[in-house]
C-alpha cells in the first residue's frame, strides 16, 4: 500500500508538468510568428505613413495651385491698371492734348510685357480662347484708337477692362481661393472684386474729367456720366468700409494701417471735391488737364497700394 501511494505521489507532478508543457507549447510564439507580426506592423506603419505623405503632398500641391493663381491674378490686375492709364492718355490726346503722347509708348510697352507674363501663367486657369479674346481686343484698340472718337475710345477701353475684371474673379474661383474660411473669403472678395471696382470707377472718372479739361468744356452728357460715377464711387467706398468691418480683427488692422499710410481717404476726397466743383455742376472746368489727371491718379495709386 505504501508503495502504491508512493507511485501515485510521484506520477501526479509528471502529469501536471506535461499539461503545463503542452499549454506552454500551444501559447508559444515561434520566430516565424514574430517575423509575421513584425511585417504586419511594418506594413501598417508604412500604410499610415503613405497616407500621411499623400495628404501632405496633396495639401502642398493645393497650396502651390492657389499661390500660382494669386500670381496670375496680380498680373491681370497690373494689366487692368496699365489699360486704365492707356485709356486716360489716349482720351487726352484725342481731345487735343499731345503732352500725354510722351507717356504713351511706355504704357504700350508695359501692356505688351504684361500679356507675355500672363501667357506664361494662365494655362492652368484660363483657356487659350479666353486669353486670346483679351489679346485680340487689345490689338484692335491699339491699332484703331487714333481714328476713334473720344467717346468710342472710352467705351472700347472700358469694355475690355470689364472683361478683365470678370476674368480675374474667374481665376480666383478656379484657383481655389474661396471656401477655406469665411474670413478668408471676405478678404479675397474685398481685394479681388470690391477694391477693383473702386479703382475702375475712379479711373473712369479721371479719364472723362481729363477729357473735359482738355476741351475746356463739360458737355452735358459727360457731366451726367461724371455725376453718376461720383455717386457710385462714394457708395462703393461706403460698401468697402462696411466690408472692412466684417473682416477679422487682424486683417482689418493691417488693411486700415495700409489705407492710412497711403492717405487713401485724403486723395479720394480731394478727387471727389474736384469732380463736384469743376466738372459735375460747372459748364467749364477751372482745373487744367494735368491737375485733374494727377488728382485722379493719386486716388487710383492709393487704391493700388
Amino acid at each position: 500500500m505504501k508503495q502504491r501511494k508512493s507511485e501515485h505521489t510521484t506520477t501526479a507532478p509528471q502529469n501536471t508538468n506535461v499539461r503545463m508543457l503542452k499549454s506552454l507549447h500551444v501559447g508559444h510564439t515561434t520566430d516565424s510568428d514574430y517575423r509575421n507580426t513584425r511585417e504586419q506592423r511594418n506594413n501598417k506603419e508604412m500604410m499610415n505613413h503613405s497616407g500621411q505623405t499623400n495628404s501632405l503632398q496633396t495639401a502642398y500641391q493645393d497650396h502651390l495651385y492657389r499661390r500660382q493663381g494669386l500670381a496670375l491674378g496680380k498680373e491681370l490686375i497690373k494689366l487692368v491698371i496699365d489699360l486704365q492709364k492707356h485709356r486716360g492718355c489716349t482720351l487726352a490726346i484725342l481731345s487735343g492734348d499731345h503732352f500725354f503722347e510722351t507717356q504713351l509708348y511706355g504704357i504700350q510697352r508695359d501692356i505688351t510685357e504684361q500679356f507675355d507674363r500672363i501667357e506664361s501663367l494662365r494655362k492652368e486657369y484660363l483657356s487659350l480662347e479666353e486669353s486670346m479674346h483679351i489679346v485680340q481686343e487689345w490689338v484692335c484698340i491699339r491699332r484703331q484708337w487714333v481714328s476713334d472718337t473720344p467717346e468710342a475710345n472710352f467705351l472700347l477701353h472700358s469694355n475690355l477692362i470689364s472683361e478683365l475684371l470678370k476674368l480675374i474673379w474667374r481665376v480666383v474661383q478656379r484657383s481655389g481661393q474661396l471656401g477655406l474660411h469665411p474670413s478668408h473669403d471676405r478678404l479675397v472678395s474685398l481685394c479681388f472684386r470690391d477694391w477693383l471696382k473702386i479703382i475702375e470707377t475712379t479711373a473712369q472718372a479721371r479719364g472723362l474729367a481729363t477729357h473735359c479739361a482738355v476741351l475746356e468744356h463739360n458737355p452735358p452728357e459727360i457731366r451726367s456720366r461724371l455725376n453718376f460715377l461720383k455717386k457710385q464711387l462714394s457708395e462703393l467706398n461706403d460698401q468697402f468700409q462696411a466690408a472692412l468691418d466684417e473682416c477679422s480683427e487682424d486683417q482689418a488692422q493691417v488693411l486700415t494701417l495700409s489705407i492710412q499710410r497711403v492717405e487713401y481717404h485724403d486723395h479720394l476726397q480731394r478727387f471727389l471735391n474736384a469732380l463736384n466743383e469743376d466738372f459735375c455742376h460747372a459748364e467749364k472746368p477751372a482745373l487744367d488737364a494735368d491737375t485733374i489727371y494727377t488728382f485722379g491718379s493719386h486716388a487710383v495709386s492709393a487704391c493700388q497700394q
